[in-house]
Formats: structure tokens, C-alpha cells, sequence
């Protein structure tokens, strides 16, 4: 369809893939966390960042399919650098648990994609008594992302680079 292949001004179209678009990225020297990396755009998102260089830490719901994913890049890009950390979003204590492992990993942290979500679950509440949903996509991340915005910033102060 004509739509899909017109290119906008960034020389990209609809259909650009995230390798196309990372063409000429090195990404040498840099760390990312990737929410809900175990599937979907989470997984070809940490695959891409690993093609470019970057160290991916695949933040992950489910291990096995986390590590799954993490032997089937590998296979691809034997030299990726991709670590798999457990992280339940719906769970306060769990995100809290995943931060301060991070943190206590001495990894620097250039970049945080808050990935994960789910969508269209039945009503159920989480461990913390709040929507799944809710608790999940939002409050989750917003609680992830300020625990470790100053591992971010004194990583962008102590290597002159940002994300």
C-alpha cells in the first residue's frame, strides 16, 4: 500500500524496521533496561540494541522466556551483551527489588524503555491492591523510572554521554 512506503522527512516510512532506523548507531559503551522484553517489541527492541553495541538488561516478567530470548539473540549476535533480570511491574515490592539489585549491580544506566503493559484483562487487583492493569502500565513504571533516575543522571554526569 502506497501509504506504508512513503517516506516522511526523516527519510523513514511506516514500514522502516528498528534496524533500518539504527543504522550507523554505536552503541559501544552504553546500558539499557528493556521492560516486557520477553516478547513482542520488547524482544526485538533488546535484539536491536544488542546489534548496536548496546548492554541489555532484559527486565522480565516470565525467566524462561526471558532467557529464551536471550539464547536466541545470542545465537544471532554472539557478541551481544544481554543480561535477564526478573521484574514484575504489578508488584511494588518486586520493582523495588529489581532497582536496588541494579543499582547493587554497579551497571551504569543510559537508557530505561518502559515497555511492558498489558491490555484488556479481566478486573483483578495486584499484591498491592490496585487495578492490574493500572498497577501495571502505570504505576509500575512511574515507579521504576524514579528509582533509578539518579543511577541515570550520575551515569550521564560520569561518562560525558547520554542515552
Amino acid at each position: 500500500m502506497w501509504l506504508f512506503k512513503k517516506k516522511g522527512e526523516s527519510g523513514f516510512s511506516y514500514s522502516s524496521t528498528a534496524e533500518e532506523v539504527t543504522i550507523g548507531i554505536d552503541g559501544s559503551g552504553l546500558t539499557a533496561i528493556v521492560t516486557g522484553a520477553s516478547s513482542g517489541i520488547g524482544a526485538e527492541t533488546t535484539r536491536v540494541l544488542a546489534l548496536r553495541g548496546i548492554q541489555v538488561i532484559m527486565a522480565v516478567r516470565n525467566m524462561t522466556a526471558g532467557k529464551d530470548v536471550k539464547e536466541t539473540i545470542v545465537k544471532e549476535i554472539p557478541a551481544a551483551k544481554v543480561d535477564v533480570m526478573e521484574l514484575d511491574l504489578s508488584s511494588f515490592d518486586s520493582v523495588k527489588k529489581f532497582a536496588a539489585d541494579f543499582i547493587s549491580s554497579g551497571h551504569s544506566l543510559n537508557i530505561l524503555i518502559n515497555n511492558a503493559g498489558v491490555m484488556a484483562i479481566p478486573f483483578m487487583l495486584s499484591k498491592d491492591n490496585i487495578e492490574l492493569q493500572f498497577a501495571t502500565n502505570h504505576l509500575g513504571h512511574f515507579l521504576l523510572t524514579n528509582l533509578l533516575l539518579e543511577k541515570m543522571k550520575e551515569t550521564a554526569c560520569e561518562t560525558k554521554r547520554e542515552g
